[in-house]
């Protein structure tokens, strides 16, 4: 008990409690603002005024369109194990790495190319009336699901941005490495 009514390890003792407890309420507050940053990809973010909706929402769309056109390209001989595969990655990513943004978009490149490859033997082949029919439907729907990805993603992307220039310089970002904590992660390829 002498021990710890040392002037010098009352000291000792006192600081150590001020650091940790310093470390854990920056870790929590930084983590819940990147928490905030992330759930901008699953939930829709507002960039100057302008509300945009979820970037996931127009990725599942996209998910939802492959597995027709996956359905279409077997008919005609057409090998889709690649887009299968990409397609599988894609969705595992959006459920087991829900926080990593940046995984996902890599993902999601992979997919969009094995995609639009698939697409491309497509329109080459000559389909059927009925799945000419659904390939026009479904590519129509894929442009569009495309376009809102590009366009959600950048407002996404824009709030990692500015989450990036407001914390990431000292002393937060030495904080966050000391804390273990991931600053959000940009959607696609920057």
């Amino acid at each position: 008990m002498k021990f710890f009514k040392k002037p010098s390890v009352a000291v000792f003792l006192s600081i150590l409690l001020v650091y940790i407890s310093t470390m854990t309420s920056i870790s929590v507050k930084l983590t819940d603002k990147c928490i905030d940053v992330t759930d901008g990809f699953y939930d829709g973010v507002r960039v100057e005024g302008v509300d945009y909706p979820a970037t996931y929402d127009s990725v599942k769309e996209l998910c939802s369109i492959s597995d027709e056109i996956i359905l279409i390209a077997k008919n005609y001989g057409i090998d889709t194990e690649e887009l299968s595969y990409a397609l599988d990655g894609l969705e595992s990513a959006m459920i087991y790495s829900s926080e990593d943004i940046s995984y996902i978009g890599w993902c999601y490149d992979d997919f969009i190319q094995q995609l639009k490859l698939v697409d491309g033997q497509l329109g080459n082949t000559g389909l059927s009336q009925r799945h000419t029919a659904a390939m026009e439907e479904y590519s129509a729907q894929m442009s569009s699901a495309l376009e809102a990805t590009e366009k959600n993603s950048a407002a996404y992307n824009e709030t990692v941005r500015a989450f990036i220039r407001e914390y990431d310089r000292f002393p937060i970002s030495t904080w966050a490495n000391l804390t273990d904590t991931y600053f959000p992660g940009y959607f696609g390829n920057m």
